[in-house]
């Protein structure tokens, strides 16, 4: 899997229909491999739903995030680059 590279700010996922089904695409699997294998957590919002994270390749900081609530478990999941300075809206882990 493809670790997240300088050009990248934002990875969002979509959810595919197939045969009747819903199947997470393959940039959900991504997201899921990166905040499982590479990313290295630093907390979570006050309300629970964001998960912050730390890329130690470049030490930006990315916001893992469920944005559309009308769906069943907030839909698919958007990682995207915040600022240093929304890190302190965080609950430290």
């Amino acid at each position: 899997m493809d670790l997240l590279q300088s050009s990248e700010s934002a990875l969002a996922g979509c959810w595919v229909e197939s045969d009747a089904k819903v199947i997470a695409d393959s940039v959900c699997e991504r997201i899921d491999w990166l905040v499982n294998n590479h990313l290295q957590k630093v907390g979570t919002s006050k309300c629970g739903w964001d998960i912050y994270f730390n890329d130690p390749v470049d030490d930006r900081f990315w916001l893992l995030s469920y944005p559309q609530g009308h769906m069943h478990g907030g839909g698919p999941p958007l990682l995207k680059v915040v600022a240093t300075d929304d890190i302190n809206n965080i609950v430290t882990v």
